[in-house]
C-alpha cells in the first residue's frame, strides 16, 4: 500500500523532474497499470522530462551532447527492450 500512495508523487511533470533529479545516476521509468489508458501520455511525459533533464546537464557541461542524445535513447527504448528481452 506504502509504494502505490509514492508513485503518486511521480505522476505530474513536477514529481517526475524531482524524481529524476534524486536518481540521476540510475535508469528506467517505473509505471502500473492502475491506470492504463494514461500510460501512453505519462511515458511521454517522462520522456520530455527526462530530455529536459539531459538538455539541464549538457548546458552545465556535465554531459556532452551525443551522450545526451545517447542516453535519451537508452531510456526511452533500449533499456525498456532490454529489460523485456526483446
Amino acid at each position: 500500500m506504502r509504494d502505490h500512495a509514492l508513485m503518486g508523487l511521480h505522476c505530474s511533470p513536477e514529481g517526475m523532474l524531482r524524481f529524476r533529479e534524486q536518481t540521476a545516476e540510475t535508469a528506467g521509468f517505473n509505471d502500473d497499470t492502475r491506470a492504463f489508458l494514461s500510460i501512453p501520455v505519462r511515458h511521454d511525459v517522462a520522456r520530455r522530462v527526462a530530455c529536459g533533464f539531459l538538455a539541464k546537464l549538457v548546458v552545465e557541461r556535465r554531459l556532452i551532447e551525443d551522450e545526451a542524445a545517447e542516453v535519451a535513447r537508452d531510456l526511452a527504448y533500449n533499456l525498456a527492450k532490454q529489460a523485456c528481452w526483446l
